[in-house]
């Protein structure tokens, strides 16, 4: 239960310490001849339908060749761009665990320290199925002295199709990168279909459509639909914050954490034994649509969590802020339950954080999971408002 340093590749479980060792070398090769005008970007290959190839016979496999990806995405970006991939894993994403996170956040945090010259941020091409758990993860590993940007894209459809997403993601992708290095921003930003959206905003919405991904609370940061160039950021971005960068990085595969989806028929019986099991260190009822759970639920959760100490918060599915109209609402709110403004990925990941920042002491695990860490709490300027 322990947070750690990412500098060391001693700790990478997927991925040889060696491999990265000569991707760094094969880096810092590169001659200032080669990257003329170029703005370098490391590509971080996970799997996922974009880097997938189509065979004779068909079938889609793993093929994470960032040459040729970069070359269906459009004949300017290899004069704009010197893209130097790494193939970190090939795996569907939906395989994924927070060891796979752990090693991109291990490997962003060692090729930065070491790399010592400029570079527009990383890419990271990975599946859309986790891609909105995995940015969130990264994104509150890394921390608020995140120093680079780091654009996760993926697509719908393989590049070598003729009708695919994948080539303007990628265009988008990059030039995001370069946007958000020229305006000296650092931040985890999710690009799929006409826009881009913070890491800890999103949320998978459609598996078909180009437009896949939204952002429910929050407000865009870029579209892609003006077709302006250079891309503009939203005016509620800020610059790089100047902190310390130190990443957060946790061990093992599995979180701590019970999540609890609202549905008719839920046992409070088998949900109590749940609470119960050694195992976990905090509790996230998924609730109804006006944050309303049904009480049997929240009576039975109650007591077995204060005999722990383990907090209890509330989130929910439509991301609503608190409705406190309903009896239900009330009867959690004074029984402990902690209402959080953010989307479920990204109070999963920030769970992980504050039980091990702060050990046995639910109160601080409550404040600091209120409290906005690294954007995922929407303010004043970057909150989304439904027009009505």
């Amino acid at each position: 239960m322990n947070l750690y340093p990412a500098d060391n590749l001693e700790h990478l479980e997927h991925v040889s310490a060696e491999s990265v060792r000569s991707f760094l070398k094969e880096i810092r090769a590169v001659t200032a001849q080669e990257s003329g005008t170029r703005k370098l970007v490391i590509a971080i290959g996970t799997g996922g339908t974009i880097s997938m190839k189509i065979t004779g016979d068909g079938k889609w496999v793993p093929d994470l060749n960032f040459e040729e990806i970069l070359r269906f995405g459009g004949e300017g970006l290899s004069g704009d761009f010197l893209v130097k991939g790494f193939d970190a894993f090939h795996i569907d994403s939906s395989q994924m665990n927070y060891t796979h996170i752990k090693d991109m956040a291990i490997i962003m945090s060692w090729v930065y320290k070491n790399l010592k010259c400029d570079f527009a941020g990383f890419l990271v091409l990975h599946g859309t199925d986790t891609m909105t758990y995995s940015a969130s993860a990264i994104s509150i590993m890394m921390g608020q002295g995140l120093p680079f940007s780091v654009v996760f894209t993926g697509a719908q459809k393989p590049i070598q199709e003729p009708l695919n997403d994948a080539a303007t993601n990628l265009k988008n992708a990059l030039y995001t990168l370069e946007a958000l290095h020229d305006n000296d921003m650092a931040e985890v930003i999710v690009v799929m279909g006409d826009m881009a959206v913070l890491g800890t905003s999103s949320e998978k919405v459609d598996d078909s459509q180009a437009n896949a991904f939204d952002a429910p609370l929050h407000k865009y940061v870029a579209r892609y639909n003006r077709l302006d160039y250079p891309v503009r950021l939203a005016p509620w971005l800020k610059t790089k914050r100047g902190l310390p960068f130190e990443p957060r990085i946790w061990s093992g595969e599995y979180a701590h954490t019970l999540l609890v989806r609202s549905h008719l028929g839920l046992s409070p019986d088998i949900v109590k034994r749940q609470v119960e099991d050694g195992d976990i260190r905090a509790v996230i009822l998924y609730s109804y649509g006006g944050n309303t759970v049904y009480n049997p639920i929240v009576d039975a959760i109650m007591p077995a969590a204060r005999k722990k100490k383990i907090p209890v918060f509330v989130v929910s599915p439509v991301n609503a802020e608190l409705n406190a109209t309903y009896e239900s609402v009330h009867n959690m709110i004074e029984q402990g339950v902690v209402p959080l403004y953010m989307t479920l990925s990204a109070a999963l990941a920030k769970i992980e954080i504050a039980i091990r920042l702060h050990p046995d002491n639910p109160r601080e695990q409550e404040a600091f999971m209120k409290d906005d860490y690294v954007g995922e709490v929407p303010n004043e300027n970057s909150r989304y408002i439904a027009k009505r």
